[in-house]
């Protein structure tokens, strides 16, 4: 079993596949060693590396990929650098994100 949440899994084949093979993406899910769960307030920075990923920089913003747990709304990015992979979870409004918000029922779409 990975480190992420299964949202957190369909956020990165929404995301990543701009970047990353689904072979790349796989491994990532399956064998990715966690760096950091940094809670910030009003998101959360979550990152893992494996050496399949790629050294150059990418930043993986389309499509707009959305989330939803308890009447919280909140969006995310992928970033991709030297062989880390970071996922950032942000409020889509003024509420906080919960230090518990990766344990709740997340629903994720891309309106």
């Amino acid at each position: 079993m990975g480190v992420f949440k299964p949202y957190e899994e369909e956020v990165l084949d929404l995301l990543a596949s701009s970047v990353l093979s689904a072979e790349q993406i796989a491994a990532v899910k399956e064998e990715g060693i966690q760096l950091q769960d940094h809670h910030t307030g009003c998101g959360y920075f979550f990152s893992v590396t494996h050496p399949c990923l790629p050294l150059n920089r990418s930043v993986c913003h389309t499509p707009l990929v959305v989330g939803n747990a308890e009447g919280i709304e909140c969006s995310f990015l992928v970033f991709i650098e030297k062989g880390h992979l970071t996922i950032e979870c942000a409020t889509a409004g003024l509420e906080s994100i919960p230090l518990n918000f990766r344990n709740l029922n997340v629903r994720v779409s891309a309106p």
